[in-house]
This record gives C-alpha cells, sequence and structure tokens, in this order.
C-alpha cells in the first residue's frame, strides 16, 4: 500500500556520492551540525532556504566557505605527507574523515 504524502518528493532511488557524504561526515565531526543539514539538504536536490531562514544559511555559507578554503590548504598538506609516508591506500575507509577524529583522549589500553 504506498500513499502519496503531499510536500515529500520520491527521492528514495537517488543515493549520496562519497565525496558528499565525505562532507557531511567531516561537518558532523567538526561540531558544525547546522552545516550538516544544509550540505545533506542540497546533496538530495532540495532548497535549503525552505527549511532555514534566509540570513541563517547566508552565515552559514559565509561561514563554511571561509572555512573549506582553509582546510582544503590543510587537507593537501596531509595528503602530501601520508602520500610520502605510506604507500597503501584503504578504499573502505576515507582517509580525509579518519584523519578529523581528534576525540579520542578517553580511551583507556586494554589487556590482552
Amino acid at each position: 500500500m504506498n500513499q502519496n504524502v503531499p510536500g515529500i518528493s520520491s527521492n528514495s532511488d537517488k543515493t549520496m556520492k562519497n565525496q558528499h557524504f565525505d562532507k557531511v561526515v567531516e561537518a558532523i565531526l567538526a561540531g558544525k551540525y547546522s552545516w550538516a543539514c544544509v550540505l545533506m539538504l542540497r546533496f538530495a536536490g532540495y532548497n535549503p532556504l525552505h527549511y532555514i531562514p534566509y540570513r541563517t544559511y547566508n552565515r552559514l555559507l559565509k561561514e563554511n566557505t571561509q572555512a573549506s578554503r582553509s582546510n582544503q590548504q590543510q587537507n593537501e598538506n596531509i595528503k602530501i605527507v601520508k602520500h610520502s609516508n605510506d604507500s597503501r591506500s584503504d578504499s573502505n575507509v576515507s582517509p580525509s574523515c579518519l584523519s578529523k577524529i581528534k576525540d579520542l583522549a578517553y580511551l583507556e589500553v586494554v589487556g590482552k
């Protein structure tokens, strides 16, 4: 039984590209949850301005385009260092996302 609900599009056959998913994960790991929501709306084909105020959207856009420029330069430097140190690459896990996880100070060493 299928029900057509107005306002909900049938984008269930669309999948998010790996690049887009990485950007959303990076935003979440950086604690920028509003920006992650904007990115998810964009990548799903929706206009974020239909869901959030114009001023908020512009502020998020301004903050994150400036931050993305500086992060892009840092990522390029990290990639150069990683490439020179490690010749192998894992295809299952995005190295850009894993390098962003820095909140592992709570871990304890466990015995065998």
